[in-house]
């Protein structure tokens, strides 16, 4: 997918440039991956679970390449500079005919920019994207401890439409549900 590139300001003042990637960013949407994946428990792996070898900077690349081609699916990053700071993928659900109407999301924001509005213009770049691709469902999975993100998407018009119990076991031994929440398009 391409997404014209835009500068955006954030609630502090600073001034970010928001754009599609692809292939040429994958080194640094793992080390994004990495970092937002080590900050929190909220990301679906641990960030020493993010390969940055050679071989997964490839694999990476590869993977990249493919979305930023697909007119229906894509990754939108925030740029402090040439670092990643925020990052949202919207992703099918299915391309055959019974599933097509829907795509699924993931949003990551790097923790020292959380409260900067950021989560909220890739939810509404990522919501426009979805609506010009066809898409009629917008899905998303969320701990059920995460509030904050919670919040975001009942403010953006997801609802909650189901709860999967114990589906994040975290190193601790504790579990999480994830709470799957979808918005009609």
């Amino acid at each position: 997918m391409y997404f014209d590139a835009e500068n955006i300001t954030c609630k502090s003042g600073k001034e970010l440039k928001i754009v599609s990637i692809g292939p040429d960013n994958a080194e640094q949407f793992l080390d994004f991956m990495h970092q937002v994946s080590d900050d929190t428990h909220f990301m679906s792996r641990y960030g020493n679970e993010i390969g940055q070898t050679e071989k997964d900077i490839l694999a990476e690349r590869e993977r990249l390449k493919g979305l930023f081609e697909d007119e229906r699916q894509g990754m939108i990053s925030i740029f402090d500079g040439n670092r990643i700071i925020g990052n949202i993928a919207i992703k099918n659900v299915g391309k055959g005919r019974k599933t097509k109407h829907r795509c699924s999301i993931g949003l990551a924001v790097r923790k020292e920019y959380h409260g900067e509005g950021l989560g909220t213009i890739l939810m509404e770049c990522a919501i426009r994207f979805a609506e010009a691709a066809g898409y009629q469902y917008i899905e998303l999975g969320v701990l059920s401890d995460n509030k904050t993100a919670q919040g975001l998407y009942k403010k953006m018009g997801f609802e909650e439409w189901g709860r999967l119990p114990n589906a994040f076991i975290l190193d601790d031994g504790s579990s999480l549900d994830e709470i799957t929440m979808y918005k009609a398009i």
